[in-house]
């Protein structure tokens, strides 16, 4: 039986999943549902955050949050903070937007033992 799958996505969506399912035969239809901006007040709230701790990771999932983030918090955090990306696009954000100034890890696999 053949089927056709509706994927729901937002506006940033990389075209990974549409291309890997049609390589293999899969038909979508794909959809945007929702759209990716940045929180009005993300300065103020990302930073009396910073203000109170100092991290020792902080975690990306998705390219979008590096790019929201990434001024805000470039300067505050100690040079021993360790980013984590969710997959590669995620990795690729961070090293455009942080350059070789923290360490950098890749998550393959969304688990504890995985971070």
């Amino acid at each position: 039986r053949h089927y056709t799958w509706l994927f729901y996505c937002g506006d940033k969506a990389l075209d990974i999943i549409p291309r890997t399912l049609s390589q293999n035969n899969v038909d979508l239809n794909q959809l945007v549902v929702y759209k990716v901006e940045k929180k009005k007040d993300l300065d103020k709230a990302l930073g009396s955050l910073l203000d109170v701790d100092l991290f020792q990771s902080v975690v990306f999932f998705s390219p979008s949050g590096v790019e929201f983030t990434s001024d805000i918090i470039k300067n505050r955090l100690s040079k021993e903070c360790v980013l984590v990306a969710f997959g590669k696009s995620t990795a690729a954000a961070i090293s455009t937007c942080f350059g070789d100034i923290y360490v950098i890890r890749i998550c393959d696999h969304p688990t504890p033992s995985g971070f």
